[in-house]
């Protein structure tokens, strides 16, 4: 039997982090025809994620599971629900921003494929069509599905 601490470890580890979730949606997106003309990593602002397909822009907000293992802004082993919620709502804002200033661009917002964040807000990215934004759930292998 796994200790608790050992156990915390490897579910930490499963859980994708803001860097990993952009690196892994831009090979998707690449190996959709995307070609990547920036992105950001670690504590940078900006679009995490602006891609050009023919004359269509893309921008994505990405969210992680948890915090780099570097970052300054560590806390906790991984994001809990309210977290989740508060970044949820940033990267709307921010989506929606970026849409006042891109009208003629396409959006999308990110999350790692887990399941604290499916069960903080999967019920709530539905809703993102409503608003002309993809959401895209990318897993700990690489495999990424559109909401």
């Amino acid at each position: 039997m796994l200790n608790n601490k050992k156990f915390l470890n490897m579910e930490q580890e499963l859980k994708l982090t803001e860097d990993q979730t952009v690196e892994f949606l831009m090979k998707h997106l690449q190996n959709e025809g995307w070609q990547i003309e920036s992105h950001c990593l670690g504590q940078k602002h900006g679009c995490d994620i602006v891609a050009m397909k023919l004359d269509k822009k893309l921008l994505v907000e990405v969210k992680g599971a948890r915090a780099g293992d570097v970052s300054p802004t560590k806390k906790r082993a991984y994001f809990d629900s309210g977290q989740i919620k508060t970044h949820f709502g940033k990267a709307i804002v921010k989506i929606l921003e970026d849409k006042s200033k891109n009208p003629k661009a396409k959006f999308a917002i990110a999350h790692p494929d887990d399941s604290s964040i499916k069960r903080a807000i999967g019920h709530l990215t539905p809703f993102l069509k409503t608003m002309g934004v993809k959401h895209y759930w990318v897993a700990n292998d690489g495999v990424v599905r559109e909401d």
